[in-house]
C-alpha cells in the first residue's frame, strides 16, 4: 500500500529515499520523516483512494476467522502508516483486530506528521520495532508465530518462536538459520495451522536423555589407555561434535581414532544404563505423545544399541516405532539417512 499512496501523493523524488532504506543506508523512521514532508493531500483524498485502490489477501479473512475459533490472538505489527492498516480493517469488518503502526496526524489542509510510539530506544532504526512488541507480548503465549516478507520483519523473526515467510524476509532466514516456512498467501499458512501432528523424531542425548556422565568416563578410558592427559568434566560438551569419531578426533590421529573408538564403547557399554536418565520434563512429555496416539521416534548420532537400549532400561521402549542410531545407517546425522530411515 505504502508505494502505491507514494505514486500518487508524494511532490519530490520519494525513490530516492526509498534506495536509500532498502541499501541500509537508512532505517524507515528516517524514511518515513523524509517522505512526509513530501506528502501532498488532504486527509479525504487519501482515506477515498485507500479504499478504492486496496485490498488484502483474499485468504486472510479465513485465516483470521479460524484463529479465532481456535483461540489463537491476532495482531498486526506493522512499519507502515496507522491511517491505512484502520481503513483496511474497517473495509473488511475486521476491526477488532489490535495493530501497532507508525502514526500519522493530517495537517487540516495539505499533507502530514508522523510520530513513531513503537520505536525502539536501543537502535531507533525502524518507526515500528518489531522485535520490540515481539518481547513485550512474550510472557502472555506460550510460543509467538510471526509471518512477514520484509526488512522490517527481520528483527522480529529472530525473537519469535517459528516464522512463515516470503520474499526478501524468507531469504534473509534461510542465510540466518532462522527456523521458517515459505508461503505464498495466508490459505498456505492456514492449511499448514489446521494439519494435525502425527509424528514426532526426537534427537536422544541432550534432548529426551542425560547421559553425559557415561561419556566423559568412556572418553577418560581411551585417553588414558593412550598415556593422553584427561580433562575434567565440566569441560565435556566443548569437545563434542555431532558424532563419536569427529570428537575423537580432537584428541587422537586419523590413525589412532579407529583404535579408540571400541575402547570407549567398550567402556561406555559396561557402565552408561547406571548414568543416564531423563532430562526434565521428558518423560511426561513422551507419555503424553503417546497417550494421544502420536507416532514416535528417534534419530540419535549415539550409537543404535546404545540408544535402544537406554529407552528399554527407561521402561519407554514401547513408546517408539522406530529408534535410529550411528551404524544403523550408512551416514550419521547431519545427512538425512536416519530421518528417512526413521519414517519409513
Amino acid at each position: 500500500m505504502g508505494y502505491v499512496l507514494l505514486n500518487r501523493f508524494s511532490s519530490g523524488d520519494w525513490e530516492a529515499i526509498d534506495r536509500d532504506f532498502c541499501e541500509g543506508k537508512i532505517g524507515s523512521k528516517e524514511a518515513y520523516s523524509r517522505i512526509a514532508k513530501i506528502i501532498k493531500g488532504d486527509e479525504e483524498s487519501v482515506l477515498h483512494f485507500v479504499r478504492t485502490h486496496s485490498d488484502i489477501d483474499s485468504h486472510f479473512v479465513s485465516f483470521y476467522h479460524y484463529c479465532r475459533e481456535q483461540g489463537i490472538d491476532v495482531k498486526i505489527v506493522s512499519d507502515g502508516l496507522d491511517f491505512y492498516i484502520k481503513t483496511l480493517l474497517e473495509l473488511h469488518h475486521l476491526s477488532e483486530i489490535p495493530f501497532y503502526a507508525n502514526c500519522t496526524r493530517f495537517h487540516s489542509g495539505d499533507g502530514m506528521e508522523l510520530s513513531f510510539p513503537f520505536a525502539s530506544e536501543e537502535c531507533g532504526l525502524c518507526g515500528t520495532c518489531k522485535k520490540k512488541l515481539v518481547q513485550i507480548h512474550r510472557n502472555e503465549y506460550d510460543s509467538i508465530l510471526f509471518i512477514g516478507n520484509g526488512l522490517s520483519d527481520r528483527c522480529g523473526a529472530r525473537e519469535a518462536d517459528f516464522v512463515f515467510a516470503k520474499s526478501s524476509l524468507y531469504r534473509y532466514c534461510i542465510q540466518q538459520d532462522i527456523t521458517c516456512h515459505f508461503f505464498e498467501n495466508f490459505r498456505e499458512i492456514l492449511s499448514d495451522l489446521k494439519k494435525r501432528i502425527r509424528g514426532v523424531i526426537f534427537d536422544l542425548d541432550g534432548t529426551l536423555i542425560e547421559a553425559y556422565e557415561a561419556i566423559y568416563l568412556g572418553l577418560k578410558e581411551a585417553l588414558e589407555h593412550f598415556g593422553r592427559e584427561s580433562f575434567s568434566f565440566s569441560d565435556l560438551r566443548k569437545y563434542l561434535k555431532a558424532d563419536l569419531e569427529a570428537t575423537l578426533s580432537h584428541f587422537f590421529s586419523p590413525e589412532e581414532v579407529p583404535k579408540a573408538v571400541p575402547i570407549m564403547r567398550k567402556k561406555y557399554e559396561e557402565i552408561y544404563l547406571g548414568h543416564t536418565y531423563f532430562l526434565n520434563g521428558a518423560k511426561e512429555v513422551l507419555e503424553s505423545l503417546h497417550s494421544q496416539g502420536i507416532l514416535m521416534g528417534v534419530a540419535s548420532n549415539k550409537f543404535g544399541r546404545f540408544s535402544r537400549g537406554a529407552l528399554s532400561h527407561l521402561g519407554v521402549s514401547d513408546y517408539f516405532k522406530a529408534v535410529i542410531g550411528a551404524g544403523d545407517v550408512p551416514r550419521n546425522k547431519p545427512y538425512p539417512d536416519m530421518i528417512e530411515a526413521a519414517l519409513r
